[in-house]
């Protein structure tokens, strides 16, 4: 089990780094944007109206991705890793079908760390909580 949440762990950060990267630099990796249809280009293009949030989004997505790679405070951004993911896999299960592949991983790769770090998050479900 170390070694696939070793393997998921740093599978996440990789794609994390890599893509927010690629956001700020994009002569890294030379991506031609997947094809998307009417829903997508307006969905993205209000976003982008927004002045900020891409940015917002892509300096979030490097700094967790590095936290996973180097094994620090890895539950924590594994959880804020999660409203991204789900928000990938919606964007392009809905809006964008090229992409599904990539969406799929991220969120299996996601839900399976929430799985394995699930016992530092138990206290955070405690229904009457002590001070």
């Amino acid at each position: 089990m170390k070694i696939a949440v070793l393997i998921a762990r740093v599978l996440l950060g990789l794609i994390f780094v890599v893509f927010g990267l690629n956001f700020f630099f994009p002569q890294v990796l030379h991506m031609t944007p997947p094809p998307m249809s009417k829903e997508a280009t307006a969905f993205s293009g209000g976003l982008w109206g927004s002045g900020y949030f891409f940015q917002y989004m892509k300096v979030i997505e490097i700094v967790s991705g590095f936290f996973l790679l180097i094994n620090r405070f890895t539950a924590f951004f594994v959880l804020v890793l999660l409203p991204i993911s789900v928000n990938i896999f919606l964007f392009h299960a809905m809006l964008a079908p090229a992409g599904v592949p990539v969406g799929a991983a991220v969120i299996l790769l996601e839900l399976f760390l929430c799985i394995a770090y699930l016992k530092y998050y138990k206290s955070v479900f405690t229904t009457v909580p002590t001070v």
